[in-house]
């Protein structure tokens, strides 16, 4: 009776101090449509009329709220609600998890690796009455947030699994452009999918404020967000890793950042709108596009000053440096016109024409350019000075990667929302693999494993997500869901020399 009682007490309690967990209406909705004597209790548990309960797991980012849901996904694949499935994952990335009863064994919700990052990065409502005797799988551990429910032990293959302990301070409300479900747990599981992140940090921006983010590569949480005197444009790191360089095209400066405390420290005048940005990866200079001076600023890193201001044909951007350290190219963002600056002697050139130019790179004797409005990869031969193919893309090509040793090239499309796999060898797509998010991709940012593995971040413009994709085995993995919305990302170690 007196546990009865301290129940009722708690409920009133939690209601009063405003704490309720109220699903939104349209899963509600969807739930009464299906069962209408269903019970959903003050704290989000749904408890059905044959006494089965499912457990909402709150998004870190709710979609499209108010409006009306679509089931996206579930375990098993393809039941209807009325099935009863295991997991039930809807469109504004809200998740349905069913307490499962064995006889003789506690009660679980499932453990499945069909379970999506969307989910297992999210969270269960902080004033949950937890279910006597509910245990979980430790691979759902980030959703308990800070209740406190058993784990299931559990060893892998290659044996105990760590933990990654780390907090995460909370960011301020001002800093909020939706509304966060739940609390950053501390003791935060590091989840099999993201381990290639495990000794990253990531650094992001996305062109709507002026600030830079670092991300949590566990939660995909905000950890901190550093003011910039203005909103960015271009990012790099420097060879070293030790500092984020960003432009601000009309505070026409740069912003460095040192990753050693995650601090702005300086700004530098560069010419009229900075845009692109680039640094070698051995020597200590920064090269940086000012579209609106015709210039192209070179950077002393070592000082971190301006060290001169190169005049260059046309209004550069789109700044791509060769291997060699002996050249930067660029494309005239007015005329579409590539050029080579051969950085000795501060002399351009003229290679070809390309219109409304994505992103410009080189591999040995090729310069490629991606056309946005014309949907092709241009390939240009240095050797025979003349361009000797231009093969077709999906839609809107946004960014391209170049895997040498694998002889392909990865192209971002946005318009069809997915990756055209190009062979360097013909120079032809081979292969189309479908995104699947409801966003604008935007920059593929490559991340190399230890063995020689390599994936891909893809961010997204419109989405609160980022592509994981596996490189080697040309598979989307999973989408890793954002507090933020992800323009262009740095990925750089956690520990800086």
């Amino acid at each position: 009776m007196l546990k009865i009682l301290l129940t009722v007490i708690t409920s009133l309690v939690f209601c009063a101090s405003g704490f309720c967990t109220q699903l939104p209406e349209p899963v509600a909705d969807f739930v009464k449509e299906k069962f209408p004597e269903a019970k959903i209790r003050f704290d989000g548990l749904i408890e059905l009329p044959d006494k089965t309960g499912y457990l909402p797991v709150l998004p870190l980012v709710n979609n499209n709220p108010g409006e009306q849901v679509q089931v996206v996904q579930t375990i098993p694949s393809g039941q209807d609600f009325s099935q009863k499935p295991d997991m039930i994952l809807f469109s504004n990335n809200l998740a349905l998890l069913k307490i499962i009863k064995k006889q003789g064994e506690p009660p679980t919700v499932i453990s499945s690796p069909e379970i999506p990052l969307k989910v297992k990065l999210g969270i269960l409502p902080q004033d949950l009455v937890v279910p006597k005797g509910l245990v979980l799988s430790p691979e759902l551990k980030v959703i308990l947030g800070d209740l406190k429910i058993p784990l299931k032990e559990k060893i892998d293959r290659k044996g105990e699994i760590a933990f990654y302990n780390k907090t995460e301070k909370n960011s301020t409300e001002a800093e909020k452009p939706v509304n966060l479900e739940g609390k950053t747990t501390e003791n935060v599981f590091r989840l099999p999918e993201l381990e290639f992140l495990s000794e990253k940090k990531l650094y992001t921006i996305n062109h709507r404020d002026n600030k830079l983010y670092v991300l949590n590569s566990a939660t995909g949480r905000v950890s901190k967000a550093i003011n910039l005197p203005s909103v960015p444009a271009g990012i790099t790191i420097t060879p070293d890793s030790r500092y984020i360089l960003l432009s601000g095209p009309v505070a026409e400066k740069i912003f460095v950042i040192d990753t050693l405390n995650d601090k702005f420290i300086k700004s530098i005048s560069t010419g009229g709108f900075p845009s692109s940005i680039v640094s070698g990866l051995r020597e200590q200079k920064a090269y940086v596009a000012n579209k609106y001076s015709g210039t192209v600023s070179k950077i002393d890193l070592k000082n971190m000053r301006v060290q001169k201001q190169i005049p260059v044909s046309g209004y550069p951007d789109n700044l791509h440096i060769s291997e060699n350290k002996n050249f930067v190219f660029y494309n005239d963002y007015r005329t579409g016109n590539v050029y080579s600056l051969n950085i000795k002697t501060e002399k351009t050139g003229y290679l070809f024409n390309d219109k409304n130019i994505a992103k410009i790179s080189r591999s040995g004797r090729y310069i490629f350019s991606l056309s946005r409005s014309e949907n092709t990869l241009t390939v240009f031969d240095l050797k025979k000075n003349e361009v000797i193919t231009k093969t077709k893309t999906g839609e809107k090509p946004v960014d391209f990667e170049i895997l040498e040793k694998m002889g392909k090239i990865i192209v971002a499309c946005a318009g069809t929302n997915e990756l055209n796999i190009i062979d360097t060898e013909n120079f032809g797509v081979i292969k189309n693999i479908p995104l699947k998010n409801n966003g604008f991709p935007g920059r593929i940012e490559l991340v190399q494993e230890t063995g020689g593995k390599t994936r891909a971040l893809i961010t997204d413009f419109d989405s609160y997500e980022v592509v994981i994709y596996d490189v080697d085995m040309e598979k989307i993995l999973g989408h890793l869901p954002v507090s933020r919305i992800v323009g262009s990302i740095i990925i750089s170690n956690k520990k800086v020399n």
